[in-house]
């Protein structure tokens, strides 16, 4: 999938801090721009930026920074108790406000981003249209996350990033509590690898995308497979604005 599209990148204004956005495409095309969810805890939008290829689409891609990641503000001195799910719930919902997108928006979030975005939508939003839960799963394993050697550049800098500031990881990671998945009321699209080790959650009525070269990062391992996947889903699921 050729991707020629404009980007533009900013900060939208947090309880005092920053978080970090980029936004790949144009807002006003009609077709229902996706947000996507990195995982770590405590990762970066980085290894998931090749979901830039689905605004050559006409959906334009939000990729953030959860904040203390990445771009947006370190907080290295917060104690344990200060990161929680529901931080970054009410990150989500600020962020959705500033682009001016929470009454039409999908939600695409890729491990543990799949787990917040799953609790985002149990809360039923208005605005959620489509939700793409990527190798959402219970638990991990230790085990190596990419079949392609070496890490392609993108993947490498959010781990590098993530061994520099772990802060996030330390604090949230682990197993933690989702709301009722039976209360997710929109189109849902599962994405998994066939060699991913983690043990994998259901969302009950939701369209699956098994990857057969893949293990924990199919956008990556068969990456114009996954973004052609996506499209269909977001066009079908999702009706224009206009």
């Amino acid at each position: 999938m050729e991707f020629i599209e404009q980007t533009r990148q900013g900060y939208a204004a947090f309880r005092g801090y920053q978080t970090w956005y980029r936004v790949t495409g144009n807002l006003d095309s009609g077709k229902t721009p996706l947000v996507i969810l990195h995982g770590g805890p405590g990762g970066t939008h980085d290894y998931l930026d090749a979901f830039k290829d689905v605004a050559a689409s006409g959906h334009a891609v939000i990729h953030y920074d959860q904040l203390g990641n990445g771009h947006s503000t370190h907080l290295p001195h917060q104690p344990g108790e200060f990161w929680t799910v529901e931080l970054f719930l009410d990150e989500l919902d600020n962020l959705l406000d500033h682009l001016h997108i929470s009454g039409h928006y999908a939600i695409l979030g890729h491990a543990w981003g799949a787990r917040l975005g799953s609790e985002h939508a149990t809360r039923q939003p208005k605005g959620l249209r489509a939700f793409i839960a990527a190798n959402l799963a219970a638990g991990f394993d230790d085990q190596p996350l990419c079949r392609i050697n070496p890490w392609p550049a993108e993947v490498a800098r959010t781990y590098a990033q993530m061994a520099a500031d772990p802060t996030v990881y330390n604090a949230l990671h682990g197993p933690i509590s989702i709301g009722r998945l039976t209360q997710i009321q929109v189109p849902t699209l599962m994405i998994c690898g066939r060699h991913d080790q983690a043990t994998p959650l259901e969302i009950k009525g939701a369209r699956r995308a098994l990857f057969e070269d893949s293990n924990h990062m199919p956008h990556v391992e068969e990456r114009q497979a996954c973004m052609g996947t996506v499209v269909k889903f977001l066009d079908e699921a999702c009706r224009p604005r206009f």
